[in-house]
């Protein structure tokens, strides 16, 4: 059964994708383990965000909660591929209200390739791209 939820998760369009997270939370909290819930509500979690995001990508406090749950899971290709679609969006006016939070995606990034990653040629990257970019 948890098979045909994961399956149903992952092909059908995300608009009917609610009931079947109820569905499927409800399920797991009957017949699954404390693992299973707690995949459940991550990917639930996930979803919203990726909701939230494709209505404004410019929100960089939902950029943040997304990666920082990424970042508990520790897939780092999926961590960059995410940091790089943050990063794309690009505040539209030159005031520094706007690339405050922005640029503090940067930081972070270049902290995560630092501190998580080990990658130190990866963070120079990052902060050169960074400095490169700001107007």
């Amino acid at each position: 059964c948890r098979m045909i939820y994961k399956y149903a998760l992952e092909n059908l369009p995300k608009t009917s994708c609610d009931d079947i997270f109820k569905a499927y939370t409800i399920h797991e909290k009957k017949y699954g383990d404390r693992t299973g819930i707690e995949d459940v509500i991550t990917s639930k979690r996930k979803f919203q965000y990726d909701e939230e995001l494709k209505e404004n990508p410019m929100d960089y406090d939902t950029w943040f909660d997304y990666l920082r749950l990424l970042e508990s899971e520790g897939d780092f290709n999926l961590i960059r591929d995410t940091y790089e679609k943050a990063i794309s969006q690009v505040p539209p006016l030159q005031e520094k209200r706007y690339w405050r939070r922005y640029i503090y995606l940067w930081i972070n990034y270049a902290l995560f390739e630092e501190l998580e990653a080990n990658d130190f040629d990866r963070t120079r990257e990052v902060y050169k791209a960074c400095l490169n970019l700001l107007p």
